[in-house]
Protein backbone atom coordinates (compact mmCIF):
# COMPACT_ATOMS: atom_id res chain seq x y z
CA UNK A 1 0.00 0.00 0.00
CA UNK A 2 2.87 2.35 0.90
CA UNK A 3 4.57 1.41 -2.34
CA UNK A 4 1.50 2.43 -4.40
CA UNK A 5 1.30 5.71 -2.52
CA UNK A 6 4.96 6.42 -3.23
CA UNK A 7 4.51 5.75 -6.94
CA UNK A 8 1.49 8.08 -7.13
CA UNK A 9 3.42 10.83 -5.32
CA UNK A 10 6.36 10.60 -7.73
CA UNK A 11 3.99 10.65 -10.74
CA UNK A 12 2.24 13.77 -9.44
CA UNK A 13 5.57 15.49 -8.89
CA UNK A 14 6.67 14.63 -12.47
CA UNK A 15 3.46 16.06 -13.97
CA UNK A 16 3.76 19.28 -11.98
CA UNK A 17 7.37 19.65 -13.03
CA UNK A 18 6.43 19.10 -16.72
CA UNK A 19 3.81 21.84 -16.60
CA UNK A 20 6.27 24.27 -15.12
CA UNK A 21 8.77 23.58 -17.93
CA UNK A 22 6.06 24.16 -20.58
CA UNK A 23 5.38 27.62 -19.19
CA UNK A 24 9.07 28.50 -19.31
CA UNK A 25 9.19 27.47 -23.02
CA UNK A 26 7.12 30.56 -24.00
CA UNK A 27 9.61 33.42 -23.47
CA UNK A 28 8.53 37.05 -23.37
CA UNK A 29 10.52 37.98 -26.48
CA UNK A 30 8.09 36.07 -28.81
CA UNK A 31 8.50 33.61 -31.67
CA UNK A 32 11.25 34.31 -34.22
CA UNK A 33 10.37 34.67 -37.93
CA UNK A 34 12.55 35.12 -41.03
CA UNK A 35 11.24 38.18 -42.89
CA UNK A 36 12.28 39.04 -46.47
CA UNK A 37 11.73 42.64 -47.61
CA UNK A 38 12.07 43.22 -51.35
CA UNK A 39 11.07 45.69 -54.04
CA UNK A 40 12.02 49.02 -55.58
CA UNK A 41 12.09 52.52 -54.12
CA UNK A 42 13.08 55.96 -55.31
CA UNK A 43 13.97 56.87 -51.70
CA UNK A 44 15.86 55.20 -48.85
CA UNK A 45 13.26 53.49 -46.68
CA UNK A 46 13.39 52.40 -43.03
CA UNK A 47 11.40 49.54 -41.51
CA UNK A 48 10.26 50.09 -37.93
CA UNK A 49 9.29 47.36 -35.46
CA UNK A 50 8.55 48.15 -31.82
CA UNK A 51 9.91 51.69 -32.25
CA UNK A 52 13.25 50.42 -33.56
CA UNK A 53 14.72 50.47 -37.08
CA UNK A 54 15.17 46.80 -37.97
CA UNK A 55 16.18 47.28 -41.64
CA UNK A 56 16.73 49.94 -44.29
CA UNK A 57 17.19 50.04 -48.06
CA UNK A 58 20.41 51.23 -49.70
CA UNK A 59 19.54 51.04 -53.41
CA UNK A 60 16.66 51.53 -55.81
CA UNK A 61 16.19 47.75 -56.01
CA UNK A 62 16.52 45.88 -52.75
CA UNK A 63 16.18 42.50 -51.05
CA UNK A 64 16.72 42.37 -47.29
CA UNK A 65 16.31 39.50 -44.85
CA UNK A 66 15.92 40.06 -41.11
CA UNK A 67 14.96 37.96 -38.07
CA UNK A 68 12.17 39.32 -35.88
CA UNK A 69 10.68 38.07 -32.62
CA UNK A 70 6.90 38.38 -32.93
CA UNK A 71 4.88 38.18 -29.72
CA UNK A 72 1.19 37.66 -30.36
CA UNK A 73 -0.66 36.34 -33.39
CA UNK A 74 -0.14 39.59 -35.34
CA UNK A 75 2.21 42.54 -35.21
CA UNK A 76 2.87 45.65 -37.27
CA UNK A 77 5.88 46.64 -39.36
CA UNK A 78 5.92 50.37 -40.19
CA UNK A 79 7.60 51.88 -43.25
CA UNK A 80 8.94 55.44 -43.48
CA UNK A 81 11.41 57.49 -45.52
CA UNK A 82 14.82 57.84 -43.92
CA UNK A 83 15.11 61.05 -41.92
CA UNK A 84 11.35 61.46 -41.45
CA UNK A 85 8.84 60.38 -38.82
CA UNK A 86 5.80 60.05 -41.11
CA UNK A 87 4.68 56.44 -41.55
CA UNK A 88 4.05 55.78 -45.24
CA UNK A 89 2.46 52.39 -44.72
CA UNK A 90 2.09 49.61 -42.15
CA UNK A 91 2.19 45.89 -42.93
CA UNK A 92 1.06 42.95 -40.79
CA UNK A 93 3.41 40.17 -39.74
CA UNK A 94 2.46 37.06 -37.76
CA UNK A 95 4.04 34.39 -35.53
CA UNK A 96 3.83 31.82 -38.32
CA UNK A 97 5.01 30.71 -40.79
CA UNK A 98 8.73 31.07 -40.11
CA UNK A 99 9.49 32.41 -43.63
CA UNK A 100 7.48 35.52 -44.56
CA UNK A 101 7.81 38.04 -47.39
CA UNK A 102 6.73 41.63 -47.97
CA UNK A 103 6.97 43.42 -51.32
CA UNK A 104 7.25 47.21 -51.47
CA UNK A 105 7.23 49.41 -54.59
CA UNK A 106 7.60 53.11 -53.77
CA UNK A 107 7.44 55.75 -56.51
CA UNK A 108 8.14 58.72 -54.25
CA UNK A 109 4.51 59.37 -53.40
CA UNK A 110 2.86 56.01 -52.63
CA UNK A 111 3.81 52.45 -51.72
CA UNK A 112 2.32 49.71 -53.90
CA UNK A 113 2.11 45.95 -53.43
CA UNK A 114 2.86 44.75 -56.98
CA UNK A 115 5.03 45.62 -59.97
CA UNK A 116 3.45 44.60 -63.29
CA UNK A 117 5.61 44.18 -66.38
CA UNK A 118 3.74 45.22 -69.54
CA UNK A 119 5.15 44.48 -73.00
CA UNK A 120 4.18 46.81 -75.86
CA UNK A 121 4.94 45.31 -79.24
CA UNK A 122 3.87 46.42 -82.69
CA UNK A 123 4.51 48.41 -85.81
CA UNK A 124 3.74 52.00 -86.77
CA UNK A 125 3.56 52.31 -90.55
CA UNK A 126 3.88 56.09 -90.31
CA UNK A 127 4.12 58.69 -87.58
CA UNK A 128 4.87 58.23 -83.88
CA UNK A 129 2.63 56.99 -81.08
CA UNK A 130 2.60 57.84 -77.39
CA UNK A 131 1.81 55.54 -74.46
CA UNK A 132 0.00 56.95 -71.43
CA UNK A 133 -0.72 55.30 -68.09
CA UNK A 134 -3.72 56.83 -66.32
CA UNK A 135 -3.30 59.90 -68.52
CA UNK A 136 0.42 60.37 -67.78
CA UNK A 137 2.98 60.00 -70.59
CA UNK A 138 4.99 56.79 -70.10
CA UNK A 139 6.80 56.44 -73.44
CA UNK A 140 6.64 56.73 -77.21
CA UNK A 141 7.66 54.77 -80.28
CA UNK A 142 7.72 54.59 -84.06
CA UNK A 143 8.20 52.00 -86.82
CA UNK A 144 9.19 48.77 -85.03
CA UNK A 145 8.06 49.03 -81.41
CA UNK A 146 9.29 46.74 -78.64
CA UNK A 147 8.94 48.48 -75.29
CA UNK A 148 8.53 47.29 -71.69
CA UNK A 149 6.72 49.35 -69.03
CA UNK A 150 6.75 48.63 -65.29
CA UNK A 151 3.51 49.59 -63.55
CA UNK A 152 3.19 49.77 -59.76
CA UNK A 153 -0.20 48.58 -58.52
CA UNK A 154 -2.02 47.33 -55.42
CA UNK A 155 -3.83 44.00 -55.35
CA UNK A 156 -7.15 44.16 -57.24
CA UNK A 157 -6.19 47.58 -58.66
CA UNK A 158 -6.36 48.34 -62.38
CA UNK A 159 -4.59 50.96 -64.49
CA UNK A 160 -5.45 52.32 -67.93
CA UNK A 161 -3.15 52.20 -70.94
CA UNK A 162 -3.90 54.71 -73.71
CA UNK A 163 -2.19 54.83 -77.10
CA UNK A 164 -2.50 57.98 -79.20
CA UNK A 165 -0.77 59.62 -82.14
CA UNK A 166 2.00 61.93 -81.03
CA UNK A 167 0.86 65.54 -80.93
CA UNK A 168 -2.82 64.60 -80.75
CA UNK A 169 -5.23 64.02 -77.86
CA UNK A 170 -7.62 61.45 -79.36
CA UNK A 171 -7.18 57.95 -77.94
CA UNK A 172 -6.55 55.34 -80.64
CA UNK A 173 -6.58 52.41 -78.21
CA UNK A 174 -7.47 52.02 -74.54
CA UNK A 175 -6.70 48.93 -72.46
CA UNK A 176 -7.31 48.02 -68.81
CA UNK A 177 -4.24 46.51 -67.11
CA UNK A 178 -4.84 44.27 -64.08
CA UNK A 179 -2.57 43.77 -61.07
CA UNK A 180 -2.22 40.07 -61.83
CA UNK A 181 -0.38 38.38 -63.37
CA UNK A 182 2.74 40.40 -62.61
CA UNK A 183 4.44 39.20 -65.80
CA UNK A 184 3.27 38.00 -69.19
CA UNK A 185 0.84 40.83 -69.94
CA UNK A 186 1.26 42.34 -73.39
CA UNK A 187 -0.42 44.59 -75.95
CA UNK A 188 0.33 44.06 -79.63
CA UNK A 189 -0.88 46.49 -82.27
CA UNK A 190 -0.52 47.80 -85.82
CA UNK A 191 -0.78 51.54 -86.52
CA UNK A 192 -1.34 52.51 -90.15
CA UNK A 193 -0.92 56.23 -89.52
CA UNK A 194 -4.62 56.80 -88.86
CA UNK A 195 -6.01 53.97 -86.75
CA UNK A 196 -4.82 51.05 -84.62
CA UNK A 197 -5.65 47.36 -84.94
CA UNK A 198 -4.87 45.27 -81.86
CA UNK A 199 -6.89 42.07 -82.32
CA UNK A 200 -4.78 40.53 -85.08
CA UNK A 201 -4.57 36.77 -84.77
CA UNK A 202 -2.21 34.70 -86.87
CA UNK A 203 -3.87 31.38 -87.64
CA UNK A 204 -1.88 28.35 -88.79
CA UNK A 205 -2.50 27.24 -92.39
CA UNK A 206 -5.27 24.70 -92.94
CA UNK A 207 -2.75 22.63 -94.90
CA UNK A 208 0.67 22.36 -93.15
CA UNK A 209 2.36 22.40 -96.58
CA UNK A 210 1.01 25.92 -97.19
CA UNK A 211 2.04 29.29 -95.81
CA UNK A 212 -0.68 31.35 -94.10
CA UNK A 213 -0.68 35.11 -94.72
CA UNK A 214 -2.58 37.84 -92.91
CA UNK A 215 -2.07 41.01 -94.90
CA UNK A 216 -3.14 44.62 -95.31
CA UNK A 217 -2.69 46.55 -98.55
CA UNK A 218 -1.88 50.24 -98.78
CA UNK A 219 -0.58 52.15 -101.81
CA UNK A 220 2.51 54.33 -101.69
CA UNK A 221 1.36 56.21 -104.80
CA UNK A 222 -1.27 58.54 -103.41
CA UNK A 223 0.35 61.74 -104.65
CA UNK A 224 1.06 62.99 -108.17
CA UNK A 225 4.62 63.78 -107.16
CA UNK A 226 5.23 60.04 -106.70
CA UNK A 227 4.99 59.47 -110.46
CA UNK A 228 1.43 58.16 -110.65
CA UNK A 229 -1.87 58.53 -108.90
CA UNK A 230 -3.48 55.54 -107.18
CA UNK A 231 -7.19 55.53 -107.98
CA UNK A 232 -8.18 54.07 -104.60
CA UNK A 233 -10.89 51.54 -103.83
CA UNK A 234 -10.62 47.78 -103.39
CA UNK A 235 -7.88 46.02 -105.35
CA UNK A 236 -6.93 42.48 -106.30
CA UNK A 237 -3.50 41.06 -105.61
CA UNK A 238 -2.73 38.76 -108.56
CA UNK A 239 0.05 36.26 -107.79
CA UNK A 240 2.69 34.89 -110.15
CA UNK A 241 5.61 32.49 -109.75
CA UNK A 242 8.97 33.70 -111.05
CA UNK A 243 12.32 31.93 -111.12
CA UNK A 244 15.86 33.27 -110.92
CA UNK A 245 16.12 33.27 -114.73
CA UNK A 246 13.16 35.65 -115.00
CA UNK A 247 10.67 33.07 -116.30
CA UNK A 248 7.14 33.83 -115.01
CA UNK A 249 4.29 31.32 -114.71
CA UNK A 250 0.71 31.66 -113.50
CA UNK A 251 -0.18 29.41 -110.56
CA UNK A 252 -2.74 26.71 -111.28
CA UNK A 253 -5.28 27.33 -109.92
CA UNK A 254 -4.84 31.11 -110.18
CA UNK A 255 -4.40 33.08 -106.95
CA UNK A 256 -6.30 36.39 -106.80
CA UNK A 257 -6.94 37.99 -103.41
CA UNK A 258 -9.23 41.01 -102.94
CA UNK A 259 -7.94 43.62 -100.49
CA UNK A 260 -10.48 46.15 -99.13
CA UNK A 261 -9.88 49.90 -99.29
CA UNK A 262 -10.75 50.07 -95.56
CA UNK A 263 -7.31 48.68 -94.73
CA UNK A 264 -8.79 45.61 -93.03
CA UNK A 265 -6.50 42.60 -92.74
CA UNK A 266 -7.28 39.63 -95.00
CA UNK A 267 -6.18 36.04 -94.40
CA UNK A 268 -5.23 33.70 -97.24
CA UNK A 269 -2.84 30.84 -97.98
CA UNK A 270 -0.15 30.28 -100.59
CA UNK A 271 0.67 26.74 -101.74
CA UNK A 272 4.28 25.47 -101.92
CA UNK A 273 6.57 26.76 -104.66
CA UNK A 274 7.69 24.30 -107.37
CA UNK A 275 11.39 24.50 -106.38
CA UNK A 276 13.94 26.35 -104.27
CA UNK A 277 14.86 28.69 -107.15
CA UNK A 278 11.37 30.16 -107.50
CA UNK A 279 9.43 32.79 -105.59
CA UNK A 280 6.05 34.51 -105.52
CA UNK A 281 5.44 38.00 -106.91
CA UNK A 282 2.16 39.87 -107.21
CA UNK A 283 0.57 42.61 -109.30
CA UNK A 284 -2.08 45.09 -108.15
CA UNK A 285 -5.21 45.26 -110.32
CA UNK A 286 -8.71 46.62 -110.17
CA UNK A 287 -11.09 44.00 -108.77
CA UNK A 288 -11.88 41.23 -111.25
CA UNK A 289 -9.83 42.80 -114.11
CA UNK A 290 -6.32 43.17 -115.48
CA UNK A 291 -6.69 46.96 -115.36
CA UNK A 292 -4.18 48.88 -113.26
CA UNK A 293 -5.61 51.01 -110.41
CA UNK A 294 -3.27 53.85 -111.41
CA UNK A 295 -3.73 56.73 -113.83
CA UNK A 296 -1.39 59.07 -115.66
CA UNK A 297 -0.96 62.60 -114.52
CA UNK A 298 1.11 63.60 -117.59
CA UNK A 299 -0.92 63.95 -120.79
CA UNK A 300 0.30 62.91 -123.26
CA UNK A 301 2.30 60.39 -121.28
CA UNK A 302 5.82 59.40 -122.21
CA UNK A 303 5.90 56.29 -120.02
CA UNK A 304 2.35 54.91 -119.71
CA UNK A 305 1.42 52.53 -116.85
CA UNK A 306 1.65 48.93 -118.04
CA UNK A 307 0.64 45.62 -116.51
CA UNK A 308 3.67 43.95 -114.97
CA UNK A 309 2.55 40.30 -114.85
CA UNK A 310 5.23 39.43 -112.35
CA UNK A 311 8.16 40.30 -114.62
CA UNK A 312 10.00 43.14 -112.93
CA UNK A 313 11.15 43.33 -109.34
CA UNK A 314 8.95 42.46 -106.41
CA UNK A 315 9.22 39.18 -104.54
CA UNK A 316 7.94 37.66 -101.31
CA UNK A 317 11.05 37.01 -99.27
CA UNK A 318 11.35 36.23 -95.56
CA UNK A 319 14.91 36.51 -94.35
CA UNK A 320 16.84 34.13 -96.59
CA UNK A 321 13.75 32.15 -97.61
CA UNK A 322 11.06 32.74 -100.22
CA UNK A 323 8.62 30.28 -98.66
CA UNK A 324 8.18 28.77 -95.20
CA UNK A 325 5.73 25.86 -95.08
CA UNK A 326 3.44 25.67 -92.06
CA UNK A 327 4.15 29.21 -90.90
CA UNK A 328 1.87 32.21 -90.36
CA UNK A 329 2.97 35.62 -91.65
CA UNK A 330 1.69 39.11 -90.95
CA UNK A 331 2.52 41.26 -93.98
CA UNK A 332 2.22 44.90 -94.89
CA UNK A 333 1.54 44.68 -98.66
CA UNK A 334 2.45 47.75 -100.69
CA UNK A 335 3.31 48.76 -104.24
CA UNK A 336 6.50 49.72 -106.02
CA UNK A 337 7.24 51.07 -109.48
CA UNK A 338 9.90 50.39 -112.10
CA UNK A 339 10.47 52.82 -115.00
CA UNK A 340 11.58 51.12 -118.24
CA UNK A 341 12.96 53.52 -120.86
CA UNK A 342 14.11 50.95 -123.42
CA UNK A 343 13.69 49.03 -125.58
CA UNK A 344 10.70 50.76 -127.10
CA UNK A 345 8.55 47.62 -126.87
CA UNK A 346 8.52 47.64 -123.07
CA UNK A 347 8.82 51.39 -122.47
CA UNK A 348 6.57 52.43 -119.56
CA UNK A 349 5.85 52.36 -115.83
CA UNK A 350 5.47 48.91 -114.26
CA UNK A 351 3.89 48.53 -110.82
CA UNK A 352 4.67 45.53 -108.63
CA UNK A 353 3.96 44.29 -105.14
CA UNK A 354 6.39 44.32 -102.23
CA UNK A 355 6.14 43.34 -98.58
CA UNK A 356 7.17 44.31 -95.06
CA UNK A 357 7.18 41.26 -92.80
CA UNK A 358 5.68 42.15 -89.38
CA UNK A 359 5.31 38.57 -88.15
CA UNK A 360 7.85 38.80 -85.32
CA UNK A 361 5.82 41.54 -83.61
CA UNK A 362 2.62 39.52 -83.40
CA UNK A 363 3.81 36.07 -82.32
Amino acid sequence: MKTNFLILSLLSLFLISGCQKKELASPDQGRVINLNLSGVSTEILEFIYKDSVVASTNASKFSITTLLAVDGEAATLDIRKQGTSEILQSRKITEAPFNQSISIYYDGSKIYENAVTLLLKGYAMSGEVEFLIDGQLAGEGSVKIDKTLTLYMDNEQTRTLTIRKKGETTALLTKTINANPASGQSVTFFFDGTSIVDNIKLSPPSNPANMSITGQFSSLFQLQSAGALFKGGDVDLVFYIRDNAGVVTVPNPAIRITMPSSGAFVNFELPPLPNANSFYTYDICEVGTETLPYKDYLIPTTYPPKINQGRFFGELKFGTSHFEAGTSKLLLLQDGMSLKVSPAAIKGRYFFGKITDLSEYFQ
